[in-house]
């Protein structure tokens, strides 16, 4: 295939607003992903789904395809994720005169990540219509990306058949690519202390309250150096104003690119949680879950190369990243499947300023036909010594 199809501004528009009309929070995503499922086999393409939905409490599984075109098997693997962060209010999508795309409401607009979706989507009627030779590539749609890549977590390994892989969700104009992004190490910790009148009897309680936030206090949070960073961002306890609280949680996490930096800042968190539970003389609990690993990919590596490939080929100048953030790439990373994270045009995404231009996305339908394009010609070969993660 010499050239790719010219993608359709009134499809995207169309196929875009669909999706974004779509409530789709975690572990509720059945309706947009009866959207996918319903726009891919219009097209012959089979489509599969696990059962992920049912072991984590949600009504939709992980979907994926193979889009057969030339070759005996697919050279590609393109991800997005179904869902998004819960919305404020309601999803009134609408393109405005000076063609963004934004929520007519003071909420998301759910550009994140279902301006992936419409582009890949899209970019496989043109392929099936065309009539021209494609090489065959996978398609993958997951399921709660949001609340810690649950979805990928449970995709079983030998799904995705592909050498490479792009993952379509990160933020910035379309051109930007993520080759390096951070380990994320959460934390809970549950203070547990003594009830009693606040009034008549404080000397008999021990307030958890007051111990979660001695910890939180002595906590070193924010930016920690140029690749690590810290926060505690949920903090809740007690039932009235009256009573010495006994019970109080409170939420953290640390990222960092160095995994030696992060155990060390994950254990001064933990060390903060003891100290106070001692001083204020409660019990604690404290868990610690290493969410993904971070991945950095060489130059070298071939789905890096075919990035910067196809964003020449679009007629822009590749930008290699370094992402603050998580997602299905580090996942994929983890179990050896080269993957790169690829910028979709969406700007201020999980805020009601979130938004995104036609353009961008016209822009991103073309970036995926280009990698589908361009794919074999990056696959190693048998035996090649190339540079990876």
């Amino acid at each position: 295939m010499s050239e790719v199809p010219r993608p359709s501004r009134e499809r995207l528009t169309e196929l875009f607003l669909m999706l974004t009309r779509v409530s789709s929070p975690s572990r509720s995503e059945r309706a947009v992903a009866d959207v996918v499922r319903s726009c891919l086999a219009s097209c012959g393409v089979e489509i599969h789904e696990d059962h992920t939905g049912d072991v984590i409490g949600g009504d939709c599984g992980n979907l994926w395809c193979v889009v057969r075109g030339e070759g005996s098997g697919p050279h590609l693997a393109l991800g997005a994720h179904l869902d998004t962060v819960p919305a404020t209010d309601s999803l009134e999508p609408v393109l405005d005169e000076a063609g963004v795309f934004r929520n007519s409401r003071p909420a998301i607009l759910g550009a994140d990540d279902k301006a992936a979706i419409a582009a890949m989507l899209h970019a496989t009627e043109l392929l099936k219509a065309s009539g021209e030779p494609f090489p065959s590539y996978e398609l993958l749609f997951t399921v709660s990306e949001e609340t810690g890549l649950v979805g990928v977590k449970h995709l079983a390994e030998d799904v995705l058949e592909s050498p490479l892989a792009a993952v379509l969700d990160s933020s910035g104009p379309v051109g930007g690519v993520v080759v390096k992004a951070p380990s994320m190490v959460n934390l809970r910790a549950t203070f547990r202390g003594r009830a009693a009148h606040a009034g008549v009897e404080p000397e008999r309680g021990r307030s958890a309250v007051q111990a979660a936030a001695k910890a939180i206090a002595s906590m070193h949070l924010g930016r920690l150096d140029r690749e690590t960073s810290a926060n505690v961002g949920v903090i809740h306890g007690g039932v009235a104003t009256n009573v010495v609280p006994d019970l109080c949680e409170i939420l953290g996490e640390c990222r960092g690119h160095d995994e030696d930096r992060l155990a060390a800042v994950s254990a001064e968190m933990v060390d903060a949680v003891q100290r106070a539970a001692v001083e204020a003389g409660v019990d604690v609990d404290v868990e610690l879950v290493h969410e993904f690993h971070a991945f950095a990919l060489s130059a070298r590596s071939p789905v890096v190369r075919l990035a910067k490939a196809a964003i020449v080929a679009l007629g822009r100048e590749p930008s290699m990243l370094t992402a603050g953030g998580g997602s299905d790439a580090n996942v994929l990373n983890g179990r050896g499947l080269p993957t790169i994270n690829l910028d979709t045009g969406m700007m201020r995404v999980h805020s009601p300023e979130e938004h995104l231009s036609l353009d961008q996305l016209e822009q991103l339908c073309l970036l995926v036909l280009h990698l589908i394009r361009l794919a074999p010609d990056h696959i190693p070969r048998a035996g090649s010594v190339v540079g990876g993660l």
